[in-house]
């Protein structure tokens, strides 16, 4: 964690191995541009390379294996077209002088049954940790590691581990959604074993001042508030702080998320008393708020998501206290340029 008191957004931040020359990070964000191979296109590329005055991107979430039929086309990294495609991502990040760094996941939806695939379950049921059998899991830690090869050998500068929103390796952190019975369930030490097991994967190849870790504990379960999230984050925090990471990122509960029901969530106050290295913050930041969350060191960092959307130079926006462009919300998952790589930068 950086020991100044005071940070601002444009100050830099030491991440793990990157010197980031900021502390505006552009949020993971799925934008369904890839192509029918699920991989990154060329104007993914002009895309990420637009907002490269981030002090990191965070890439969006990438499959580490095929996750078949009955669910939107999102990008990938495990076959050699989608390695190549990223590697043109990154090298247009850099030629742009940016970082970029890769996040990592795993569907965590059941499959149409087909030759070849080894799941039965109906297409788009969420895949429940008591689900996996033990073979399952070895697939699961073996796709990862080869993930990992991969977006190294694309040059993916950082991979950040996505176990947030829900998804299959949230719900192994969960005493509400994890009901296996073996080592990987239970208490709190058998929840972790999964998530512990992938992170060494992935350090194993990255290093481990190269790996940072998205949770969000104000995550809703089964369309209601977790009960169990403010004493079982606040644990789990606590012994990650005990592990080498680059950082962790977690999201805060948004007026969104109240609207649906989730209830107040932890705040960043409680997350940060809990966790002692590098915390990433997200959840609807605006400037203003973000620079009083730097001040008050609840946050290292201020993840950004739809305001880079609208914004490419939101960096060079926010040093100049400069008016903002509106995010087109219709455009979020659209095919083609409209909405994505021309929204209009400041001049000069």
């Amino acid at each position: 964690m950086n020991d100044r008191v005071g940070s601002s957004l444009l100050d830099p931040l030491r991440l793990g191995a990157l010197e980031l020359p900021n502390r505006v990070i552009m949020a993971p964000m799925t934008r369904l541009r890839s192509d029918d191979g699920l991989a990154p296109t060329e104007l993914v590329a002009e895309y990420y390379a637009q907002r490269a005055g981030a002090g990191l991107i965070i890439g969006e979430a990438m499959a580490v294996r095929p996750y078949g039929a009955g669910f939107p086309a999102l990008a990938a990294i495990y076959t050699p077209e989608q390695q190549a495609g990223w590697a043109r991502v990154v090298r247009r990040v850099h030629e742009a002088g940016g970082r970029i760094a890769a996040q990592l996941w795993d569907v965590g939806l059941a499959r149409a049954e087909r030759p070849g695939q080894p799941w039965g379950w109906a297409v788009a049921d969420e895949v429940r940790p008591a689900m996996l059998a033990r073979d399952d899991i070895a697939a699961l830690t073996a796709g990862f590691e080869r993930a990992a090869r991969a977006a190294q050998d694309a040059g993916f500068d950082m991979i950040e581990m996505h176990a947030s929103s829900g998804n299959l390796f949230d719900r192994f952190l969960r005493p509400a959604t994890n009901a296996r019975t073996d080592e990987y369930g239970g208490a709190l030490a058998g929840r972790l074993r999964l998530l512990h097991e992938l992170l060494d994967r992935l350090q194993a190849v990255m290093g481990a001042a190269r790996v940072g870790l998205k949770l969000s504990p104000s995550a809703m379960v089964d369309g209601g508030p977790d009960p169990s999230a403010r004493d079982n984050f606040a644990a789990i925090l606590r012994e990650l702080s005990a592990r080498e990471l680059a950082y962790v990122h977690v999201t805060r509960t948004t007026a969104d998320d109240r609207a649906r029901g989730s209830g107040p969530g932890l705040s960043f106050a409680e997350l940060r008393s809990h966790y002692r290295g590098t915390l990433l913050g997200a959840g609807d930041l605006g400037q203003a708020e973000a620079e009083v969350l730097l001040t008050e060191r609840q946050i290292d960092g201020a993840v950004f998501g739809r305001l880079f959307i609208a914004n490419p130079d939101l960096p060079a926006r926010f040093a100049a206290r400069a008016a903002l462009n509106p995010p087109d919300r219709a455009t979020f998952y659209t095919p083609g340029a409209a909405g994505f790589t021309d929204y209009p930068r400041l001049p000069g």
